[in-house]
């Protein structure tokens, strides 16, 4: 017995070592609906990892042939697969004949929920579109190197003035390079406790208006039934993800009276949305 035993660790320590690391990735891909709270949350961190390291080789690679529209897009596809192979998490977009032409941009805003929301960024991110972050962001390990690199913009919301300033340098930036830009209104994550929305920050509307290009709305639905980070549940499965009609502001004024009138205006078409296809979720 003694033999065969050491016979077996030998046989073992001959295993090359990239065998031993290739194990966990292949059980993780085919037990893909299995795991805990916090096993699953760590895959999530990892498949994010993953993605932002292959966002900063697209980020260096993808300029060079002219093709720099598509970092944030060829990223946000790439986390998807990751994220379906070895979580089972994915969407369904409804509406994506919504999104601006080729050629043409738009503000997309989007409401915030959790941290999850990165994954379902990946289901229906649009070509030709940067991302609007809280500065704090840009010193992430790997992860702000990626966004800096694919020249996210960084809003500092501690500095009112500031981020004014940074809004109208996005509008500029928005005509200039022919881009669109994403961004979370809310300003900080919802919550997936209950189907609501928070107050609406008002600088992607100031950023719309400057620019005169039109605001697209993008909702996803509450999705506590696959994460719940209160009751330390995740779970695997599809979330429907609806994209609105382009609201325009051509004709809208800068002043904050109209601000006003077209942040709630939105934020109300974003929470009828919202509480339907959330609604629709609970009962399929």
């Amino acid at each position: 017995m003694a033999e065969l035993a050491n016979h077996f660790r030998l046989s073992l320590q001959r295993v090359p070592w990239g065998i031993w690391i290739l194990i966990p990735i292949i059980l993780q891909a085919i037990f893909r609906r299995r795991g805990g709270y916090f096993h699953r949350n760590l895959v999530s961190l990892l498949c994010l990892m993953v993605s932002a390291m292959y966002g900063m080789a697209a980020a260096l690679t993808l300029p060079i042939i002219g093709k720099s529209h598509l970092i944030n897009w060829t990223v946000s596809r790439f986390h998807k697969i990751l994220n379906r192979r070895f979580l089972d998490i994915g969407a369904v977009v409804e509406g994506e004949e919504n999104y601006a032409e080729e050629g043409q941009s738009a503000i997309y805003v989007c409401n915030h929920q959790t941290l999850m929301d990165i994954v379902y960024m990946g289901a229906m991110f649009p070509k030709s579109t940067s991302v609007v972050s809280k500065k704090a962001i840009k010193y992430y390990p790997i992860l702000g190197w990626f966004m800096i690199l694919s020249k996210s913009i960084f809003l500092d919301r501690t500095n009112r003035e500031g981020a004014i300033k940074q809004a109208r340098q996005a509008a500029e930036d928005i005509h200039r390079k022919k881009t669109s830009v994403f961004i979370f209104p809310e300003g900080t994550r919802s919550g997936v406790d209950k189907v609501d929305l928070l107050p609406f920050k008002k600088g992607a509307f100031y950023m719309a208006t400057q620019a005169k290009v039109p605001i697209i709305p993008i909702v996803v639905a509450n999705y506590k039934q696959i994460y719940d980070p209160k009751k330390k549940h995740f779970g695997y499965g599809n979330i429907k993800i609806k994209v609105l009609p382009a609201i325009e502001t051509k004709d809208i004024d800068e002043d904050s009276a109209s601000i006003e009138k077209l942040t709630n205006q939105v934020r109300d078409k974003m929470l009828s949305t919202l509480l339907e296809i959330s609604e629709d979720q609970k009962t399929k």
